[in-house]
């Protein structure tokens, strides 16, 4: 076969993972199959193996080995992307797959507009559409990483054109637990080049009924935060414009501060615990001093105690008072101005419904 326009690398470590239904969704719409191959990585399997589950998938496939000796993706990952040969490429775990027409939409998008990298609409499998990335209304071609919040979305699901990639010499990051994606995400919506959003061509799914339940493995704080503490010593923060750091900042603090402290609040975390939130949360605001301006009054119940008093008895205090918040707590900042900046709870929620009721009228 001729080189493909778009190739998708699927990583798979578990021959009883739903791998057929992965590549056959890739390669479903006969129209632009001719224009696709998958790339499969073997990962600590028999490509044999896998190769024998493909059989009669009709198609480009391929299934490449790879041994590295780690339970992480991010190693299959990049031994896949170095291989591709695509003009466009992705990736996809064996448990996922692509509503029907989806990639003939995706390469009629790639192929008429040649984006840099274009955002996968994703659902999770019993799931409706995920509002993420909550991009401007009306807006879906020549994203901006903070006035469309593309942060928010750092898992890199959709079509990168394959030499802007390298060129920016983006890597999973091998051998850590948790955020293997987060150093390729933040660069590619940040640097690169022209991203566009493939809202309402179907969706990338986010499968199961056949993923293994890994959120109740226990994490230290040290692993929870370390993609983010990767992400200053690796020079990634310092190296965005003061819009896109102060946009990832305002993410990470809502993701990762406040829902750490949501999370461990009843688990009766220890002083020392506490004062690593704290200290994230002080080296966060120390590159965006003014993050905290748009977190509702019910948040900054949480990040205010945290900076005024990061002990244990404070914090789940504070989690716990805030989990009784009012709407007006729940909508407005502390000053009512900010209540209507870009990433306002009040902003948000506006978004949200001028998305539903345009949905209702097209």
């Amino acid at each position: 076969m001729s080189t493909p326009l778009v190739e998708v690398v699927i990583a798979c470590h578990d021959a009883t993972r739903p791998l057929r239904r992965a590549v056959s969704s890739v390669l479903q719409d006969a129209s632009v199959r001719g224009r696709v191959r998958v790339t499969v990585v073997a990962h600590g399997l028999e490509a044999e193996s896998l190769r024998a589950q493909l059989d009669g998938v009709a198609g480009d496939v391929r299934v490449l080995p790879f041994r590295d000796g780690i339970r992480s993706a991010a190693g299959p990952f990049n031994h896949g992307l170095d291989q591709v040969e695509g003009e466009y490429c992705g990736v996809m775990g064996s448990d996922d797959f692509l509503e029907p027409g989806v990639m003939e939409n995706w390469v009629r998008h790639v192929e008429t507009e040649r984006p840099d990298a274009a955002i996968a609409q994703i659902r999770l499998q019993t799931q409706t559409v995920m509002p993420n990335p909550l991009v401007r209304l009306g807006r879906r071609r020549r994203l901006d990483a903070a006035r469309d919040r593309l942060f928010y979305r750092t898992a890199p699901l959709g079509l990168i054109r394959t030499a802007r990639m390298r060129e920016l010499g983006l890597r999973m990051v091998e051998g850590v637990r948790v955020g293997e994606d987060f150093d390729f995400g933040i660069r590619l919506w940040a640097h690169g080049g022209r991203v566009d959003f493939l809202g309402g061509m179907g969706s990338y799914v986010i499968g199961e009924d056949a993923r293994e339940r890994t959120t109740g493995a226990v994490l230290t704080m040290a692993e929870r935060f370390e993609p983010i503490v990767r992400l200053f010593d690796d020079g990634v923060i310092s190296g965005l414009e003061p819009a896109h750091r102060q946009s990832l900042a305002i993410k990470l603090i809502r993701v990762s501060i406040v829902g750490t402290a949501q999370a461990i609040a009843e688990d009766g975390p220890s002083d020392r615990d506490v004062a690593e939130v704290a200290a994230l949360l002080r080296r966060l605001l120390g590159v965006a001093p003014h993050a905290l301006r748009p977190f509702n009054r019910q948040d900054r119940r949480v990040l205010d105690g945290l900076l005024a008093e990061p002990s244990a008895d404070r914090m789940i205090a504070d989690v716990r008072r805030s989990r009784g918040a009012g709407r007006v707590d729940r909508w407005l900042t502390p000053d009512v101005l900010h209540s209507f900046t870009r990433e306002s709870t009040l902003r948000r929620y506006a978004l949200y419904f001028c998305k539903r009721e345009r949905g209702r009228t097209t």
